[in-house]
């Protein structure tokens, strides 16, 4: 029921950066893992429609943003840390991503208006956050754009001293975002 209520809850939010038919859901170890590539123009849009400016927005279309929900079903801890994950190219190499220093930074020379990054920060994944019992959290994670397929590899600690690693492969990006 709580899984229900906070789908519900978030949809409305969160629609425009979402691509339901791409969207992958993994429910196991006691969590509901969903991931799903953004569409760019959905992405854009979304913070146009908040008043984000120009160059804001430039920079937002030519970033990978990789939705991610979480929901911990267990009855103990699961710990989010984005440090442990590892979004890997075709090719092998790992690919950047971009957290909050690097926005922050980018936002700043740009001297983009405080209200639109408190949105912005607002829309991302957590870096690091533990999830209670039945607790959800669910966010962007931003990527320099890679070419061609990637994966996915997220890695989570749980209360009870037990490592849970997801591996979502196939994931690409719409068109050149670069």
């Amino acid at each position: 029921m709580r899984l229900a209520a906070f789908l519900l809850l978030l949809a409305p939010l969160l629609s425009p950066l979402a691509t339901p038919a791409a969207d992958i859901r993994i429910a196991r170890d006691g969590m509901v893992f969903s991931v799903g590539v953004r569409d760019a123009e959905g992405v854009t849009a979304f913070y146009a429609a908040r008043g984000f400016p120009k160059a804001m927005l430039d920079t937002i279309g030519r970033t990978c943003f990789v939705g991610i929900g979480i929901v911990n079903e267990r009855r103990d801890t699961l710990w989010l840390e984005l440090a442990n994950w590892r979004f890997i190219g075709a090719d092998g190499r790992e690919i950047s991503r971009i957290g909050r220093p690097e926005w922050d930074r980018r936002w700043a020379k740009m001297n983009a208006p405080l209200a639109a990054r408190a949105t912005f920060d607002w829309t991302q994944l957590p870096e690091s956050r533990d999830l209670q019992p039945g607790e959800p959290v669910a966010g962007n994670v931003a990527l320099a754009a890679p070419y061609g397929e990637f994966s996915l590899t997220a890695r989570f600690r749980t209360g009870g001293g037990e490592a849970i690693e997801i591996a979502v492969p196939g994931l690409r990006c719409e068109g050149d975002r670069r």
